[in-house]
């Protein structure tokens, strides 16, 4: 349930969600990919793509082409971060996910069990890094390029978009490190916690998973998912990378010249009406 701030905020920062028709019977949900962000997220969608899954929801949609659904997810993740698992439990996720042939990435991940139990056939695939500190550092970079710069949070309070992709970012990645010193200090801990919680629940209900690194390549994911093994290289993270890169920062900058714009705008009308005012005093 809204809360009394965020029924006003979605007034003063209005977007239209999203309408999408129900899932087709015959159209499940294939895979689910929770290993945590920086854990060869952007090569393992790129190869799944190649294995003819179409539609993989990734992190960097949210920005880019699903910016509209986040007071949704916001939503979501605040009954979660208060202890309130019945609407996570309760939750139609193909209202946000129906299109999907597989997910990955954040915020998804935060409801990795609930996922598991409405899609409870989808193939499971665990991805990860071996070193986990070298894991901590590069999210922990990322976290600071958004959520520590205060030219997002100005530019968020411009754009509605922006302003509830901000909010949604800034919350996922505080209920990853709950606590004094936030992610940057117990982000490893929470990580650690996350894959061994899940793994306890796949072993406790005898569900098939993949534990997963990028650097294994086709052979294990192909094996698992009953795919031939493609005849090239497995996109690896410094070619993918770059690639998804550029889409999320196209899609920040875009979102940037509309809160740039409306920051402009606002200045010009109040500039305009001060000076009217001045002018008829």
């Amino acid at each position: 349930m809204a809360t009394m701030t965020d029924q006003v905020c979605r007034f003063i920062y209005p977007v239209k969600t999203p309408n999408r028709p129900p899932r087709p019977a015959n159209y499940p949900m294939q895979v689910l990919a929770l290993g945590l962000p920086r854990s060869g997220t952007d090569s393992l969608k790129l190869g799944l793509e190649k294995l003819g899954y179409h539609d993989i929801w990734h992190g960097f949609n949210l920005p880019s082409s699903r910016a509209n659904d986040c007071p949704l997810w916001l939503q979501l993740l605040q009954a979660k971060e208060r202890g309130d698992q019945r609407l996570a439990e309760s939750f139609d996720w193909d209202r946000l996910l129906a299109e999907c042939d597989g997910i990955m990435d954040m915020p998804p991940l935060l409801f990795a069990e609930e996922l598991l139990d409405f899609y409870p056939h989808a193939a499971v695939i665990l991805n990860r890094r071996r070193d986990m500190n070298a894991w901590h550092r590069s999210l922990n970079e990322a976290v600071g390029m958004t959520i520590g710069s205060w030219i997002f949070w100005v530019l968020s309070r411009w754009d509605a978009r922006m302003y509830w992709w901000y909010r949604t970012v800034v919350l996922s990645i505080s209920m990853m490190g709950k606590g004094p010193g936030g992610f940057q200090q117990n982000g490893k801990q929470w990580a650690e916690d996350y894959y061994q919680n899940l793994e306890s629940k796949l072993n406790n209900e005898g569900r098939k998973y993949l534990k997963w690194e990028v650097q294994q390549g086709w052979e294990p994911l192909c094996k698992f998912l009953d795919k031939p093994v493609p005849d090239e290289e497995f996109p690896w993270e410094n070619k993918a990378g770059a690639e998804f890169q550029k889409k999320v920062e196209a899609a920040g900058i875009r979102m940037a010249i509309r809160a740039f714009r409306n920051m402009v705008i606002a200045g010009v009308i109040v500039g305009g009406s001060l000076a009217w005012w001045w002018e008829s005093a």
